[in-house]
């Protein structure tokens, strides 16, 4: 029996020598204490709206468990991913984008990931929506009414697409050119130009006219957007249900709508992709922690709401993940289990 010393997870472990299987072991887990946890999240950037669900789900452990040690360590989804599969790190917050790249060993991972962790908590339920925006004066200048403009007429455009470690934004610029027929190269062809900074740093580019468009992300309403259009007016630029079901299937992720309103400068609803950020866990993880995190959010989601607008409808059956091909950890499907 000292194959199990290698195992993963030591819940599946005892489970395969049990010969019940990894779900029926699950359901007998239990972790009913206050006890403290310590572990770390490897995350995004320590700036932007992703960085609080990192720090929500922290939040709520530290509510649940009073003493307990679980920070949000800010770095780059790639990082974060490979220091979570290699044990360096309990914990990662990474979408289905990180995750399917990891798994086939894709740029920029050099081998694959398949297998070397599971899912935890759903932290953001389809609320990540992606917003393609551009300076009113341009899109006016250029009676531009869809991205397909640009490709029709060839208009140079100064495209912001964020940085070339953020997977997300990256995958979605590419998967929604490519809706249009469009790539990146093909913007610099006609004349246009790539900013890959950050969201922040492009918003400050827009105010100086040096970007044109960007196509970003965040959670509804978006303050960095709204603060920008008080100084430089901007629009969202439409995408139809087609194009946005045809990105949703490129991606494994679903289809959304901005609602009209959210934003002065976006008076009807808009149909946008939507994605989800994921707790996910690797080998170091234990059963414990894992347990913990999945029952902290679940018990203290009210305060998770109060942690930005866009939470506070998420209910407890939306943070239990199911993402297709990548497995459930048993101990948290033995908490969420233990609530039926």
């Amino acid at each position: 029996m000292r194959f199990l010393k290698h195992l993963a997870y030591p819940a599946l472990a005892l489970a395969m020598v049990l010969g019940t299987g990894q779900s029926a072991f699950a359901g007998e887990l239990s972790y009913d204490n206050d006890d403290p946890i310590t572990a770390t999240i490897a995350g995004y950037s320590s700036r932007g709206m992703v960085s609080v669900l990192g720090e929500g789900q922290a939040v709520v452990v530290r509510e649940a468990y009073p003493g307990s040690n679980v920070v949000y360590e800010p770095g780059n989804p790639a990082g974060s991913f490979v220091a979570v599969a290699n044990g360096d790190r309990e914990f990662a917050l990474e979408t289905v984008i990180e995750m399917k790249s990891a798994m086939a060993g894709s740029a920029p991972f050099s081998e694959s990931y398949d297998g070397k962790f599971s899912l935890v908590t759903a932290l953001s339920p389809n609320r990540t929506l992606v917003h393609v925006y551009g300076r009113a004066k341009f899109l006016d200048e250029n009676n531009i009414t869809s991205l397909a403009d640009i490709k029709e007429r060839k208009i140079p455009v100064r495209l912001g697409i964020n940085r070339p470690g953020n997977l997300w934004a990256r995958g979605h610029v590419d998967a929604i050119l490519a809706e249009y027929g469009m790539t990146k190269e093909d913007i610099v062809s006609w004349g246009g130009t790539l900013s890959e900074e950050r969201t922040g740093a492009t918003i400050g580019m827009m105010k100086d006219a040096r970007v044109d468009i960007e196509i970003t992300g965040g959670f509804v309403p978006v303050g960095a957007l709204i603060e920008l259009n008080t100084v430089t007016p901007i629009r969202l630029v439409p995408m139809s249900e087609e194009v946005v079901q045809g990105v949703a299937d490129r991606l494994g992720i679903a289809v959304g709508v901005i609602p009209g309103g959210s934003y002065a400068f976006s008076p009807d609803d808009q149909w946008t992709p939507a994605s989800t950020h994921y707790i996910i866990a690797g080998p170091s993880a234990t059963d414990e922690q894992v347990y913990k995190l999945a029952k902290a959010l679940d018990t203290q989601l009210a305060a998770y709401h109060a942690m930005h607008p866009a939470l506070a409808s998420i209910t407890r059956d939306e943070i239990v993940p199911n993402v297709a091909g990548i497995p459930l950890h048993p101990a948290a499907k033995a908490y969420y289990d233990s609530r039926k």
